[in-house]
Parts: structure tokens; C-alpha cells; sequence
């Protein structure tokens, strides 16, 4: 049932004033001079001082006067919106009890591995208004989809070996549960059935957690997974080149958008790339970079599996 958010998802970060924006139903972000005592954290961006801290009534009723479109990077549908403040990204995101918080897979992610990912400012969960908040520190660079077309096909293979390297790494971290770092449900809309037309089109729908006996369950049983749902291995799930940031010579700053990342079956992790636009590069080599992530992840040991794929895709009814 299509239903935006109440209020909409573009609305979650207003600025009110000059160098000041509320921050959904619960906090402030501003510029300051000195950094107020009850700030939940204080930063430094280009010479200037910024905080966060919990937003007064009296700051809450100004939302209606309030600018949400001059700060806002990016906007996806219902459920998901970024703005750009004082030298970071809040990422506001639909939130459902039971959901994985980004911030928590991060920290996950930076205890099991060296690879680069944003720093955390600030992260928390606006009950009230059904979404989280994400404050990172941005990362200077340009996304691997902007840098694409000036790089060499060296570097490319090179960009694609290092995250396949990544990918690699994370898989030593395996799981007997498809789950989250954390045990919860996993984002992953290509392998979860689809929602009941009562619910909501902006709530989040998770799969599992589930053991092995409960995915066998979830997917009726058929032999086609035999032996795929004994064990899961941790991966990102969504490395479109939109989602790596590079410098201009195509060396890499970091990974971004961990919120799909999670426990999942080891065939996932070469077949994603193939079955996905969100792998697709802008302009005319639109699936350049899918393929070739796909084939150097093969040479990892991480094989695509469409066969599997289209068989769990019967399997939920898809």
C-alpha cells in the first residue's frame, strides 16, 4: 500500500535559521561559538564549530516555518533521505522495532576488518517519527561512478580487486543465522517476500533471522540450497560503484551505505552484483563495473549462481 511517512521523509531535517536545522522530533544541529554544555557532540568543518543537542519544544513548533530542500544531497522515495551539514551526511532512514542500526554494523565492520568506512558523529533512532538518524563525517573524494570514466582499465581491475579483497575478508566472519551483525532481520529486498498490500509502502521489510531449519522453511524445502544454508558469511550487499568513494586517481577512501550488510548464504556474494542496478554505472558502460567486480570476486572464490538465485526467486513466489 503506498503510504508516505508522517511526516514525509524529505521533512526530517529542517533548517530554521541560518546555520541552524532540526533534526527529526529530537535533536538540534547548529553552528556554534562555544559548544553548549547539554551538546550530545561537537565537531570541527572548514574553521567552523558545530554541535548536536536536544531541540527544545519552543524549536520543534518552528519546523513549519523551516527550509528542508537547501541542505538535502538525496532523496529516495518514501523511506530514505540525506543532507549535507557542517562537513557531514545525516542519513535518515524508515525504522521499524527490531531493525538493524548502520552505526551498529560499522562499528561491527571496523572490529573485524581494516576496511575504510566513514566515521561516526552521531547515531539514534526517532521512535516517534518511525526513522534513524546517521551523522558521518564526509569522506573527501569522488564516488567510483564519477571517477569512472577518467580511470584507466588498470585501475579499474585494480579498484575491483581491492573490493573483491574486502569482500573476501569479510566473508571469514560467517554465521550458523541469516542475520544482522547484531542477530536481526536482514534488508535485502531480492530475497524477502513481498510485503502484504496492507503494509505500509515505507516500512522496512526484514528477513529473518533465520537458522538453517528456518530458511530451509522460508524457502519451501527445495533441494536446490542443500548445503547453502549451513553457514552465512558477512558481506556489504550493495557495492555499487555510488557506493565507494576514490580520489581522482581511482585510489579508494572508503565504503559507504552498511545498511544492508549482513549474515548471508556465500552464493549471494558473486550473484548480487549481476541481478542488481544498483551496480549499474551512469552513461554507456552501464554494467561495466558489475561484470567485472562479478568475475574478480569469482577469482576469489566467491562464484555468481544465477541458478540458485531464480530458484529462490520461485521459491518466495517472486
Amino acid at each position: 500500500m503506498f503510504c508516505p511517512m508522517n511526516p514525509p521523509i524529505e521533512d526530517s531535517v529542517v533548517r530554521t535559521r541560518q546555520n541552524h536545522w532540526l533534526l527529526g522530533s529530537l535533536h538540534v544541529c547548529e553552528l556554534v561559538v562555544n559548544v553548549p554544555n547539554d551538546a550530545a557532540v561537537s565537531w570541527e568543518a572548514d574553521g567552523n564549530t558545530y554541535c548536536i543537542r536536544k531541540s527544545s519544544a519552543d524549536e520543534r513548533d518552528s519546523t513549519v516555518l523551516g527550509d528542508s530542500e537547501s541542505d538535502r544531497f538525496h532523496h529516495a522515495g518514501t523511506s530514505a533521505a540525506v543532507w549535507k551539514i557542517g562537513g557531514t551526511f545525516v542519513k535518515v532512514k524508515a525504522w521499524r522495532h527490531g531493525m538493524q542500526l548502520e552505526s551498529d554494523t560499522i562499528r561491527f565492520v571496523n572490529s573485524i576488518s581494516s576496511i575504510p568506512t566513514p566515521k561516526i558523529v552521531l547515531s539514534w533512532v526517532d521512535v516517534a517519527w518511525n526513522r534513524s538518524f546517521l551523522v558521518l563525517k564526509a569522506l573527501e573524494g569522488q564516488t567510483l561512478d564519477q571517477a569512472w570514466g577518467l580511470l584507466s582499465a588498470d585501475r579499474r581491475m585494480q579498484i575491483a580487486g581491492t573490493i573483491a579483497q574486502f569482500c573476501r575478508t569479510l566473508a571469514l566472519s560467517t554465521s550458523e543465522m541469516l542475520m544482522t551483525a547484531n542477530g536481526n532481520g536482514v534488508l535485502e529486498p531480492f530475497l524477502t517476500v513481498l510485503p502484504p498490500d496492507s503494509e505500509p509502502s515505507w516500512k522496512p521489510q526484514t528477513l529473518g533471522p533465520y537458522s538453517s531449519n528456518q530458511l530451509r522453511s522460508y524457502l519451501s524445502e527445495s533441494p536446490v540450497f542443500e548445503g547453502d544454508t549451513d553457514s552465512f558469511s558477512f558481506y556489504h550487499a550493495d557495492l555499487g560503484p555510488s557506493n565507494i568513494i576514490v580520489t581522482e586517481d581511482g585510489s579508494i577512501v572508503g565504503i559507504i551505505d552498511w545498511e544492508s550488510a549482513a549474515f548471508y548464504p556465500t552464493f549471494w556474494l558473486g550473484t548480487k552484483p549481476l541481478v542488481s542496478a544498483g551496480f549499474f554505472l551512469h552513461g554507456t558502460e552501464m554494467r561495466a563495473w558489475a561484470v567485472l567486480l562479478a568475475s574478480t570476486l569469482e577469482r576469489e572464490g566467491l562464484s555468481s549462481d544465477m541458478q540458485k538465485y531464480q530458484a529462490w526467486r520461485k521459491a518466495i513466489g517472486k
